[in-house]
């Protein structure tokens, strides 16, 4: 499914490093080991040029352990923001954000007051 939605030069451009293909698809399928009913949601959708922008809202239970998250049996819901840049009817660059700070508080990993 991925070579039917994602170009081969792949970037996800990430807050600390960019990954290529491969690495996203892996870290995708650690959110699902996690959270494995998880359910995103796509709330506005706005395009200009070559650029799509989605906000979106994933919910779900914690049960399983991946992406450094331990198994919690926590509900988790958050929000976040994703842009792409398609070249030729596939996604060639990604942007992405979402409140991991929020998602760790609803699972109880650092206090709540932070």
């Amino acid at each position: 499914m991925a070579a039917e939605v994602y170009a081969t030069d792949f970037v996800n451009h990430g807050v600390q490093s960019s990954v290529g293909l491969q690495e996203d698809q892996e870290a995708l399928k650690g959110w699902r080991q996690a959270i494995p009913e998880l359910k995103m949601t796509v709330v506005p959708t706005v395009v200009e040029g070559d650029l799509v922008t989605v906000v979106w809202t994933a919910e779900g239970t914690n049960t399983g352990e991946s992406n450094g998250l331990p198994a919690t049996g926590k509900k988790v819901r958050s929000r976040g923001t994703t842009l792409w840049r398609i070249v030729n009817g596939k996604i060639r660059e990604e942007w992405g954000e979402f409140d991991t700070l929020r998602l760790w508080k609803q699972l109880g990993l650092v206090p709540a007051q932070l």
